[in-house]
């Protein structure tokens, strides 16, 4: 969407930005599910905690909740607000692609057994 020869549309822009929103959302399930958590029924905000809680992830729970931030904000249109630009748009890309690579990894030690989230 954003490579696409033509006028860079808003509409475009935000197009990716829910793209890149729900690979995030799908990588941040793997993440957990990995670690043995099932949260897929919890909201993103608290897959976000978990993630942050489970040991393994490092850097890439901070990038999650980062871009989750930005790309929510991005993603939502508001009269006073400006769609976000082609390099910001981009620069949300990278960090799910970020995440998406460390999902897509060998499995860190799953958590024990009864620490799923609820």
């Amino acid at each position: 969407l954003l490579s696409h020869s033509g006028p860079s549309v808003p509409q475009r822009r935000r197009g990716a930005c829910w793209l890149a929103r729900s690979a995030l959302e799908s990588a941040v399930d793997r993440l957990l599910a990995d670690r043995g958590i099932d949260a897929s029924r919890a909201s993103m905000r608290v897959q976000l905690i978990c993630l942050r809680a489970v040991g393994g992830t490092g850097e890439t729970a901070h990038v999650a909740e980062h871009a989750w931030a930005g790309l929510s904000t991005a993603a939502h249109q508001h009269a006073y607000e400006l769609a976000p630009t082609v390099a910001e748009t981009a620069h949300l890309i990278a960090l799910v692609e970020e995440v998406v690579s460390a999902a897509t990894k060998a499995p860190a030690n799953p958590a024990p057994a009864g620490a799923e989230a609820r």
